[in-house]
Order: C-alpha cells, then sequence, then structure tokens
C-alpha cells in the first residue's frame, strides 16, 4: 500500500519534469492507476481492521454470557 502511494506520488511529481505532451499523458495516467491501487488496498486494509474488532468485541460479549448473544435463544 505505501508503495503504490510512492509510486503514485513519484509519477505525480514527473507531471513537471515532462516537457511534451505524451510524456505528462503517460505520467497522469500512471500516477492515476498508482493512487487508485492505493486507494483500493487502503479501503481493503481498513475494512479488515473493523472487521476484525467487530469480531474481536462480539466474541468478548458472548463470552461474558456463556452463550449464544442476546436475543437467541438455544434450541431444543
Amino acid at each position: 500500500m505505501v508503495m503504490f502511494f510512492v509510486l503514485g506520488l513519484l509519477g505525480f511529481a514527473a507531471h513537471g519534469l515532462n516537457d511534451g505532451r505524451e510524456g505528462f499523458v503517460l505520467a497522469s495516467i500512471v500516477s492515476g492507476v498508482f493512487f487508485a491501487c492505493f486507494l483500493i488496498l487502503f479501503a481493503v486494509y481498513w475494512i479488515g481492521y473493523l472487521l476484525k474488532g467487530h469480531a474481536i468485541w462480539q466474541a468478548e460479549r458472548q463470552a461474558e454470557s456463556d452463550g449464544p448473544s442476546t436475543g437467541q435463544r438455544p434450541q431444543d
């Protein structure tokens, strides 16, 4: 994730270094792709982090009640 962020910044910095129109277009496409990859990986990381926290919270809550979560009845 960090690698894509740095590569995106480098691609964005390449905008100023290119004098030709073709180089500018290529640098903007490359930096856009790298930033898109960074955003996707960032979102996946945070969704996983939140799901992990939720699972821990749910396990603690279930351990406190020594059975199924509140509102659920055991089957006969």
